[in-house]
């Protein structure tokens, strides 16, 4: 019988909190549930694979944190790195529960961190905290479960998001939702797989997503000794949003009172800055601070081709067009590369090259063709 050993490694988040009342009868979220008891909660399910795939399941676990996930910082980012990398041959896939609030965050942190997985790393949390009625942190521990012991071919590698009813690939992991169940969608593209009775596998996807972990420099890591991985992020990084009469003087005083490095800015429409905000631009692109112009429009593409403001900062080189990438991988990507730059003497000129590089599956190139 074939084993398959899987490390469950939790980090806090909503899924970790347990119900119960004070005495007057109020509701009290205490963070009490662990490791151990997400390992036991999921017991039944491993014995119902046994049986049907012939899989002997072990379950190891490990606390790195037990946070809100709105305190999730780039040193749990480091951390979640480190155990993959350390417990790499010792494990067949690994399981992270995490908080909803930054789950994209650290899916795409992930995903750029380590270049070439072998094995599945799936993110999974819940809407309903594991001690309240009605919670859905059974069902998300359970079909990532299903996810990581997976047999059919292709099997799914690399960092996925496993939520509700959807299997995301990490780069486009994006919350929609505050109060629904299925609260994940993969941002501007369709999923890896969908999630129901059945596992159905969107192979086209699914395949598209392992290419990545593949490339003409690197194959994917047979042993933790053959991965490649950069765990190291700068988030000096600004992320505003535009509106009419914003101040040209915010982006200078950012870069010299708070030794900004880098920008994420949500202008207008496909990437439309004012123009009254060229002067400021032109300062960063003097003082090679990267700035990343995304879209306010949830599903729009900035890609500087449409109207004359953007097409502006194209002519001038003032800036880095986002295209369909989620605000997350935007920002992550940028502080990873910032990284770099400090720590390995990447340029100013690689950064923008590297930002609209396709890496993970995080941005498609959109060229506008006329009518």
């Amino acid at each position: 019988m074939a084993t398959n050993k899987i490390l469950l490694i939790t980090t806090g988040g909503t899924i970790a909190g347990n119900f119960s009342e004070d005495k007057r009868g109020g509701d009290i979220f205490d963070k009490k549930i662990g490791a151990h008891d997400f390992s036991i909660l999921i017991k039944p399910t491993a014995s119902h694979f046994k049986k049907r795939w012939g899989i002997d399941i072990e379950i190891s676990t490990e606390e790195l944190c037990n946070v809100d996930s709105s305190d999730i910082l780039p040193e749990h980012w480091n951390g979640l790195v480190k155990i993959i990398v350390d417990k790499y041959d010792s494990y067949d896939s690994f399981i992270i529960t995490h908080g909803t609030n930054t789950m994209g965050y650290t899916s795409a942190a992930l995903s750029f961190a380590i270049s070439n997985l072998n094995k599945p790393v799936i993110i999974t949390g819940s809407q309903v905290p594991s001690g309240m009625p009605g919670s859905d942190a059974l069902t998300n521990l359970n079909n990532a479960l299903r996810v990581a012991v997976w047999p059919y071919h292709p099997t799914v590698k690399g960092v996925v998001a496993v939520f509700g009813s959807h299997i995301i690939t990490g780069s486009r992991v994006k919350k929609y939702t505050e109060f629904d169940y299925d609260a994940f969608q993969s941002f501007n593209t369709a999923s890896i797989g969908r999630l129901g009775r059945i596992i159905n596998i969107n192979k086209i996807n699914l395949e598209k997503h392992l290419n990545y972990l593949e490339t003409d420099s690197y194959n994917k890591a047979l042993m933790a000794v053959d991965l490649i991985y950069k765990n190291d992020f700068d988030m000096r990084i600004a992320s505003l949003t535009e509106f009419p009469g914003m101040s040209k003087d915010i982006f200078k005083s950012l870069v010299e009172n708070n030794d900004i490095k880098g920008f994420v800015f949500r202008a207008f429409g496909a990437g439309d800055v004012s123009t009254k905000l060229q002067s400021a631009f032109e300062y960063l692109k003097d003082n090679e601070i990267p700035i990343v112009v995304t879209t306010q429009a949830p599903n729009g593409n900035s890609n500087f081709q449409v109207n004359e403001p953007g097409q502006k900062l194209l002519k001038n080189k003032l800036a880095i067009p986002a295209y369909d990438m989620s605000i997350e991988s935007q920002t992550t990507k940028l502080g990873w590369l910032l990284a770099q730059k400090r720590n390995e003497n990447l340029t100013y000129a690689d950064i923008i090259r590297e930002m609209i590089h396709d890496i993970r599956g995080e941005v498609n190139v959109l060229k506008e063709r006329k009518q």
